[in-house]
């Protein structure tokens, strides 16, 4: 069975309710689904490019869960810094906190803000060891815009080190 995204099925939501209105005019219904662009750009239809790790640094690459093709977020362990990919265009954020258990050199928990003032919050769950790093068993991206819109993407990914 497919697997729809979150934005896609707000989108498919947002149109059935729009479609079963009655008294719904072309330029209303319009207006409403333009509303939902925010959703509907949240996934990029690229990712982000390679990212260079250096020896000794350990990095946080995350994975969009509905398209795993589109890599989404990187962090470099102790930057607090990370690029996230929304949209068409990476946007450089700024760590503002951090919470849960300690995941390497990571927390499970930890909040971003972007120069925009886009709020983010990062949830991972650990999963197994492998060499050099963990797996990221599922995780969750929300973002909040500055309308107070809020977005949610499952990720999944990999805490790694890159040797000495």
């Amino acid at each position: 069975m497919p697997r729809l995204s979150l934005a896609t099925a707000a989108l498919v939501i947002g149109l059935t309710a729009c479609s079963s209105t009655p008294d719904l005019d072309p330029q209303e219904a319009r207006a409403r689904m333009l509303a939902m662009a925010p959703a509907i750009d949240s996934v990029p239809s690229s990712g982000l490019g390679p990212q260079e790790v250096s020896a000794g640094e350990c990095a946080l690459f995350l994975w969009s869960q509905t398209d795993t093709s589109k890599f989404i977020f990187f962090s470099k362990a102790l930057s607090g810094t990370a690029v996230f990919a929304q949209g068409e265009i990476p946007m450089d954020l700024i760590q503002t906190g951090a919470g849960g258990d300690i995941f390497g050199q990571f927390n499970t928990e930890t909040r971003y803000i972007s120069d925009d003032g886009r709020e983010i919050a990062l949830e991972v769950v650990p999963g197994e060891r492998m060499n050099g790093g963990q797996r990221v068993e599922q995780g969750l991206i929300s973002l909040t815009d500055k309308e107070g819109w809020l977005t949610k993407l499952p990720v999944l990914g990999v805490r790694a080190c890159q040797p000495e």
